[in-house]
């Protein structure tokens, strides 16, 4: 039987070497071996010096988030919109396959049902930006600990909306951190919904610290990813309580 291919990490640079310039966190990234990074949104950086530096290191870029405005409310549709072909535009220099979109707050004075309408219906118009830039718009439930205004927050939701929106270029971003907190039964919602997976992150709970620190099994989720036949990038999105680089070898170790 042939042996089980090692998973593949992306660094967040939005978590991790933080201490070092946003452009130096990248060397610190190929210094280490890893051959992609991600980050969240791109206002506030400078995506020329990102990109040169990415071609420089040979970097690939993962993914990073499209907008921080809610999709649940109508009236910020065009906003919001308008931001995902910014994004994708962006994503096209940067060879990126993947933009995490998350649903946002809840918008006040709305039903739970007209807000997943409004969900529904501004993912299905972006999803047509994002064949354009033929990449995937990953929707990401968030816990509503650490995100307590946040819409959706449960992956068999965001399933059940990507299987209505029935595009290649609308999928899930599994967030295991998050998923522990909110519904738990990883293995399970791993298998269940892999073939609609484009995205992982990975970060332990409780802390969001390092995998391998806190109550989630790392060594199986990474297994079960590799028996699998999952191929995209996990994200190490996490913050760490080790040195960085301690810290990521000792990760590394857990998915080969």
């Amino acid at each position: 039987m042939a042996a089980l291919a090692p998973v593949r990490f992306a660094v967040s640079i939005e978590r991790i070497f933080t201490d070092k310039p946003f452009e130096q966190r990248m060397e610190y990234v190929a210094d280490q071996g890893f051959k992609a990074f991600e980050f969240g949104l791109r206002k506030g950086k400078d995506m020329n010096i990102t990109h040169a530096l990415r071609m420089a290191l040979r970097l690939e870029v993962s993914a990073f988030e499209a907008t921080a405005i809610p999709l649940t409310d109508p009236a910020q549709r065009k906003a919001a919109l308008a931001e995902v072909e910014r994004s994708a535009a962006l994503a096209i220099d940067l060879a990126c396959p993947t933009l995490i979109v998350a649903s946002g707050h809840t918008t006040v004075g709305l039903s739970r049902d007209e807000q997943r309408r409004h969900l529904v219906d501004t993912l299905a118009e972006a999803a047509e930006t994002a064949a354009d830039a033929d990449l995937v718009l990953a929707l990401q439930p968030q816990n509503t600990i650490d995100c307590p205004e946040s819409f959706l927050w449960s992956m068999d939701e965001a399933a059940t909306i990507v299987r209505a929106i029935d595009s290649p270029n609308v999928q899930l971003c599994f967030n295991v951190y998050h998923q522990q907190i909110s519904e738990g039964n990883l293995s399970k919602r791993l298998s269940e919904y892999l073939p609609l997976i484009a995205h992982v992150q990975v970060a332990d709970v409780p802390g969001r610290h390092e995998p391998g620190s806190g109550e989630i099994n790392y060594e199986h989720i990474f297994g079960l990813l590799r028996e699998r036949g999952y191929r995209g990038y996990i994200g190490l999105d996490y913050l760490p309580l080790l040195d960085p680089i301690v810290s990521l070898r000792a990760v590394r170790a857990l998915g080969t």
